[in-house]
């Protein structure tokens, strides 16, 4: 009886057990939406390789502006796989790129495959610039500083090796002196290629190559190293001149030039619609809903309806995804139409530009 009054089971009212048992159920209906719509990442790690041999400088090190080759150990040309150097330059698109750096400095360089799984690789750039050590083994060098620099600027040479005692000077240019501290700076007079040294402790030294340039160009004052033809002098008198042979009439008369003949003008290549690709995948959102037809992007694909489409990394036709866009996905109470993660394209300069390959995501 005292159950039938006060609505309660086990302490607690009715509207508590009520609401506890809303919750699971749509707890259970969100869990069952995520395990049936879920994509896994496809497991790759990122490598970088280069024409350049740098074992001696440890692992992902490389040369300012030397050429790098970045690629996934899982190379499937089908993967849409965008690179961001960390250096502020454009991204990249591409299953295997290449990248310089310009400056020295560690870059974090990162791959995001389809949109959504990312990995990312360490990179350290230096100068390129030899050691001379009293084994003459090559090693890093130590000399931080600009490979081109300009005639009556101040050129300053850094270093990041640790010693009690620096000494810097300019092996071609005595004159310039010697200076004792971390950071030298030396102002060059003159044109030309200089080798800077830096001396350490224990007899250990660097030394850097460096070009030097004359922004006003070289003096005029310079004579030519050509010869001179001879004079007068030396050259006989001219020769008479030798008359012509006179012409035949036969041979002075000539043909009238024919007229060339008028080739058959091609035909008009055919013009495509040049649309940016979030106005191409709004349209395809619209295929969803059901507010554009396959019509609709003849102008546009240079195969129509046949065009090659790589959709979740699986290889179809533009009819079949437009098919597959409209069909909605998830448990029968909770169907929702499907949503695009990334869109790209491929054009077709020799045919008007036309979309020959889409690449896109979606769940």
């Amino acid at each position: 009886m005292h159950f039938v009054y006060t609505k309660q089971w086990g302490r607690l009212d009715f509207r508590v057990w009520i609401s506890l048992i809303m919750v699971a159920v749509v707890t259970l209906a969100l869990l069952g939406y995520k395990v049936a719509t879920n994509v896994s990442c496809p497991e790759f790690e990122l490598k970088t390789t280069s024409n350049i041999n740098h074992i001696s400088e440890g692992p992902h090190t490389y040369f300012v502006n030397e050429q790098v080759r970045f690629f996934a150990t899982r190379n499937d040309a089908s993967l849409m796989v965008t690179w961001n150097f960390g250096d502020k330059s454009a991204t990249q698109i591409g299953a295997s790129v290449t990248h310089s750096f310009i400056k020295e400095g560690n870059y974090l360089v990162t791959a995001i495959i389809n949109g959504r799984c990312s990995e990312s690789i360490n990179i350290r750039v230096i100068q390129n610039s030899t050691l001379i050590s009293t084994s003459n083994s090559p090693q890093i060098n130590r000399i931080v500083s600009d490979d081109v620099v300009a005639t009556g600027d101040k050129a300053v040479f850094n270093t990041t090796a640790e010693s009690a005692n620096y000494n810097w000077s300019v092996q071609e240019l005595p004159e310039m002196g010697q200076q004792a501290t971390k950071a030298a700076t030396f102002i060059f007079t003159k044109a030309g290629t200089f080798t800077v040294i830096l001396k350490l402790d224990q007899g250990t030294s660097y030394q850097k190559i460096i070009q030097v340039t004359d922004p006003l160009g070289p003096a005029d004052n310079t004579t030519s190293s050509i010869p001179l033809p001879p004079g007068p002098a030396e050259v006989g008198p001219p020769p008479l001149p030798v008359e012509a042979p006179e012409k035949k009439p036969e041979e002075a008369k000539q043909e009238a030039p024919k007229p060339a003949s008028q080739e058959p003008a091609p035909a008009a290549a055919k013009v495509y619609d040049q649309l940016p690709e979030p106005a191409i995948q709004a349209m395809l959102e619209e295929v969803a809903e059901g507010k554009k037809t396959i019509a609709d992007f003849n102008n546009i694909l240079c195969n129509g309806a046949g065009t090659k489409v790589m959709a979740n990394n699986q290889s179809t036709s533009f009819a079949a995804l437009c098919n597959e866009l409209k069909e909605k996905k998830g448990l029968p109470l909770l169907k929702r139409k499907k949503r695009i993660q990334s869109f790209k394209v491929v054009r077709d300069p020799a045919n008007g530009n036309c979309v020959k390959i889409i690449y896109i995501t979606y769940k």
